[in-house]
């Protein structure tokens, strides 16, 4: 009864051991010498912009609102309540904007995981990156994500303020510069920083697209035709060059390393209670005596180092072939290796490791809204110079548009995105509201993940991820009831 023994023993100590906080490992310093390892961050100082971006935010003033749902890249523009304040402190913090410009020329930005890594003034503004936070295996805390929405909400607003004063070229400058930071950050090697910084360059994408329907009076055909050709199509966010997060591979090893026996390989019943059950209570907190006494069981089940260790390889190795392979291959559609994970032989491996299939649909996502803007400042411009919109779109071929870059990336047959030159006034729906689009306009849409061309069906544009995806006239103006100015 050798299982029954062990059990009883290790539910003898429970009462202790949840008090107890895992240990930071002894080489943990090991592990970061690996993140900081890759190619997102090694290099030489001169090649790197966290410091010229970081240093400049410690600069910045406080914002007039708190970062948050009502202030923040997506909700700041010239109509917005309390605009006046904003614009006052964008104006007022010119050096964060000229950092913002250099820091997206660097090659990489080359922020250093470890509170260590970072200066000490850095850590008090909450500019680092903890890993191990506090003892605790998995307790990755990414502080400087919520600098970075406040250094985006600031030149979101400067952006405008530029505009607004008739600073056209610059204003373009610094929105160009926003991308191309985003850009780099979406090269973060752990899955939240990559998630978070896709979502954060589709925003700033759109807000690209809203200057151009807002500011349509400022800006000449060949700005619209430079941006289409030389500076979006070379942000490069398919997957050749948008590589899969794998930092957390990293510290799920380090973790198998504290919960098994390296010597024989065999689960240890006292890591297992202490390690899981403290990463778990952390998300759970009343369920810390149900998870102990399942963690328990799960040690005297589980798979050995040995084949844990294969486990996640294989599927981090499942992930990488569909990651390079045509967005439609028949093999997405087969289950994939976390799927068939055993949750109990291979339980460490499942709650350590997030699936992150989600992050496909978002790299297609923002696949889209660049080629979506790049062919928005296509139809600006042929606009711009020849005094209306295209009645086809094959019109812009190939100047001032690469045709590669019209492909909708939710049409299986890799077809071009959807667009209708309007002969009369027609109606959008972008939720729960109804837009009006003006004759002379035009429409250009996307499938959407869902793949069918809705409008053809309803005979109306119904604008969301269950439907179609507009991507011009942009969704935000139409919404706020916006008339395009040219």
């Amino acid at each position: 009864m050798p299982h029954l023994q062990s059990l009883r023993a290790a539910l003898v100590g429970l009462v202790a051991l949840c008090g107890v906080v895992a240990t930071a490992p002894a080489d943990v310093n090991d592990l970061l010498e690996e993140l900081n390892n890759h190619n997102s961050i090694k290099g030489n100082d001169s090649t790197k912009g966290w410091r010229v971006l970081f240093d400049a935010y410690l600069k910045l003033s406080k914002p007039p609102r708190a970062i948050g749902p009502e202030f923040n890249l997506e909700t700041i523009w010239p109509g917005m309540p309390g605009w006046s304040e904003v614009e006052t402190w964008a104006k007022d913090n010119s050096g964060m904007a000229d950092a913002i410009i250099e820091a997206s020329q660097r090659t990489i930005i080359g922020l250093p995981y470890g509170t260590d890594s970072v200066p000490a003034t850095y850590k008090q503004k909450g500019v680092s990156i903890e890993i191990w936070s506090k003892g605790n295996v998995r307790n990755n805390q990414f502080h400087y994500l919520d600098g970075l929405r406040e250094i985006l909400a600031y030149s979101t607003a400067e952006t405008y303020r530029r505009f607004e004063a008739g600073k056209s070229q610059e204003a373009l400058d610094l929105a160009v510069a926003q991308l191309w930071l985003l850009r780099k950050f979406c090269d973060r090697n752990f899955l939240i920083e990559k998630r978070t910084c896709m979502e954060l360059l589709m925003v700033s994408l759109q807000n690209m697209r809203d200057y151009f329907y807002s500011y349509a009076d400022r800006i000449d055909a060949e700005q619209f035709r430079y941006i289409a050709q030389k500076e979006i199509p070379y942000l490069r966010v398919d997957r050749s060059r948008l590589a899969i997060p794998e930092a957390d591979r990293f510290v799920a090893e380090e973790i198998f390393n504290q919960v098994f026996d390296t010597a024989t390989g065999d689960a240890q019943t006292d890591q297992f209670l202490e390690v899981f059950t403290e990463i778990q209570a952390v998300e759970e907190p009343l369920g810390r005596f149900g998870a102990s006494r399942r963690w328990v069981e799960l040690s005297m089940l589980h798979g050995g180092l040995p084949a844990t260790q294969e486990r996640l390889k294989n599927i981090f190795d499942d992930w990488w072939r569909r990651w390079r392979i045509r967005e439609y291959s028949s093999m997405l559609g087969l289950e994939t290796e976390y799927v068939k994970t055993n949750p109990t032989r291979y339980a460490t491996v499942l709650f350590i490791v997030d699936d992150i299939m989600d992050l496909f649909e978002l790299s297609n996502l923002l696949l889209n809204e660049t080629r979506g803007t790049i062919i928005a400042a296509s139809l600006c411009s042929y606009r711009d110079s020849r005094g209306r919109f295209p009645r086809q779109m094959v019109a812009l071929f190939p100047d001032p548009l690469a045709k590669k870059q019209s492909i909708d990336i939710f049409d299986e047959t890799l077809e071009m995105m959807q667009y209708r030159y309007l002969e009369e006034r027609t109606a959008v729906f972008i939720g729960v509201d109804r837009a009006w689009v003006e004759a002379g306009n035009c429409l250009l849409w996307s499938l959407g993940p869902n793949l069918e061309d809705d409008e053809q069906v309803t005979r109306t544009l119904m604008h969301g991820l269950d439907e179609d995806i507009l991507y011009w006239p942009p969704s935000k103006a139409l919404v706020r009831g916006q008339q395009e100015r040219h």
